[in-house]
């Protein structure tokens, strides 16, 4: 009886920690799109969801905070608790997109001018 070689824990993995048990349904831009290219990709409707959770985070947390006489601090951590969260949101929407998930029309116009129809003259 061979037995197995132990895993050596201290050379790369020869595959990708990432399962995808989906197929997407629209065309692929970028496979594995970077942190930077969720950021520059985001749609006006996604920063318009982190700014208005930001701006709701501002208020309910004034208003809860204004119980306990610790408005403005509680405010402010709400705020950005719930804009990071926003931010997280809309940096998983755009990447969905880039990896075919979702619709991306307007990211395949931006990112891909070779895949657009040509105009009549």
């Amino acid at each position: 009886m061979v037995w197995p070689e132990p895993p050596n824990y201290y050379e790369a993995p020869k595959h990708g920690f990432k399962v995808t048990l989906e197929t997407p349904q629209y065309p692929i831009i970028n496979p594995e799109p970077s942190i930077g290219d969720a950021l520059t990709n985001m749609r006006s409707e996604n920063w318009s969801a982190v700014a208005g959770l930001a701006a709701f985070g501002y208020v309910a947390g004034y208003f809860f905070g204004s119980k306990v006489h610790w408005a403005k601090p509680t405010a402010l951590f709400t705020s950005i608790f719930l804009g990071k969260t926003g931010l997280l949101w809309g940096m998983s929407d755009s990447a969905h997109r880039l990896m075919g998930f979702k619709e991306n029309s307007k990211e395949i116009a931006g990112n891909m001018p070779h895949v657009m129809q040509r105009e009549a003259y």
